[in-house]
């Protein structure tokens, strides 16, 4: 009797231990945008895109193994597939759309116009036309700039905010949430003007030949959404938009 119950033990041991291990989902992101993706004192990825990354991929039933790169290589590590999905505040666009997929949205945002508080400064996004205003790089903050009116400057990466304070420009168009934090924290120097430039959808982006794991995230985000997941994490991180919040939404 002993000996059957060491053979039942040991067969349920081995059965529960030979289970076969859920595949990996390879996540990229470049880690540069608290709080949404950053990387924390531990070294450890994190942030709100990442961590919500790896809940869709585990409710998908996927092992999420998240990689940190550059940003010129999140792209087009998903056409050499070095990894499958990014994760990294991508707006979703027409353009982006023939080259990549993209989840349904899992968050939106708006682009912003940034300017000095003093007299003879714009007030709203109707005061621009005859100013110089400035974006930098060349996504979306840069697409939501050429929609107006007044001088284009394109700036370099992180110009943005110096480029305003000496004079350069005239409202720098950004991110919201870079936007608010950043004028917040000028001392009333800066204002954010409280009309969107441009909305704004994030999403996923995949491979164009990877319909079906789509299909699969999405059922997942949309699981985590009404499970009320999605809006937990962005209490978490601090992307909820306070009664105070400058940008009319």
């Amino acid at each position: 009797m002993r000996n059957l119950l060491i053979t039942i033990v040991f067969l349920f041991s081995t059965a529960c231990t030979s289970e076969t291990p859920a595949p990996v989902l390879r996540i990229a992101s470049d880690a540069t945008f608290a709080p949404f993706h950053l990387v924390d004192g531990n070294g450890t990825p994190t942030g709100f895109d990442i961590e919500l990354a790896r809940a869709v991929a585990r409710e998908a039933g996927f092992d999420p193994q998240v990689v940190v790169l550059d940003y010129a290589a999140l792209f087009s590590g998903l056409k050499d597939n070095t990894h499958d999905v990014v994760a990294a505040t991508t707006g979703i666009t027409p353009e982006r759309e023939e080259i990549y997929l993209f989840s349904e949205p899992y968050f939106a945002t708006c682009q912003v116009a940034v300017v000095r508080i003093g007299p003879g400064e714009a007030r709203s996004v109707a005061d621009l036309g005859d100013k110089r205003i400035g974006a930098s790089g060349a996504g979306t903050s840069f697409k939501a700039m050429q929609t107006l009116d007044g001088e284009l400057v394109s700036l370099a990466d992180g110009q943005g905010q110096s480029a305003l304070a000496d004079g350069r420009i005239d409202a720098w168009i950004v991110d919201e949430f870079d936007g608010v934090g950043v004028a917040r924290a000028s001392q009333g120097k800066l204002l954010v003007l409280p009309e969107p430039v441009a909305l704004e959808r994030y999403g996923f982006v995949l491979g164009r030949d990877q319909q079906a794991l789509k299909s699969q995230l999405d059922r997942a985000l949309a699981v985590l959404m009404e499970r009320g997941e999605v809006d937990r994490l962005k209490a978490e991180f601090g992307i909820e938009r306070g009664p105070d919040w400058p940008v009319a939404w």
